[in-house]
């Protein structure tokens, strides 16, 4: 019995172990690249968070302060929507007492325009006729 390993599988086994060495070096070499870059990154990071968190408070101050106009816009609106409905209903007190009064005056009125147009209807209906009849005479004038 032969016990001795075949040589192509040495070569092979050689290869991988070769090509394992030199990813482990290229990515120790990328890995401290990228340790040097976050070195330098680091003092650009912590002003941005500086900047950030300058940010955030007047951020902050500014939703307080729009908070409180919109208290205040609130209580102004609540404000004008009772004189609003007040206004409303002196308005409405105001038209139900005219009303009460016209209704008493409406009968008066309503004879008054009927009145005014049979005068009308007699007015036109006479023009009419004299501009039928043009022999018609106007009536003598009074004598002196």
């Amino acid at each position: 019995m032969n016990n001795e390993i075949p040589t192509l599988w040495l070569w092979v086994s050689g290869l991988f172990f070769l090509a394992g060495i030199i990813t482990f070096g290229a990515t120790a070499y990328v890995l401290l690249k990228m340790l040097k870059m976050a070195e330098e990154f680091k003092p650009k990071v912590d002003s941005l968070t500086v900047k950030v968190e300058a940010l955030t408070v007047k951020l902050d101050s500014v939703a307080d302060r729009v908070d409180a106009t919109m208290a205040s816009v609130k209580i102004s609106v609540d404000g004008f929507g009772g004189k609003a409905q007040s206004i409303a209903g002196s308005v409405e007190s105001m038209v139900t007492g005219v009303s009460g009064k016209v209704s008493g005056i409406a009968p008066i009125i309503n004879g008054i325009m009927a009145a005014y147009k049979i005068y009308t209807a007699v007015k036109a209906h006479h023009d009419q006729a004299k501009a039928a009849d043009p022999k018609a005479k106007a009536l003598p004038g009074k004598k002196k």
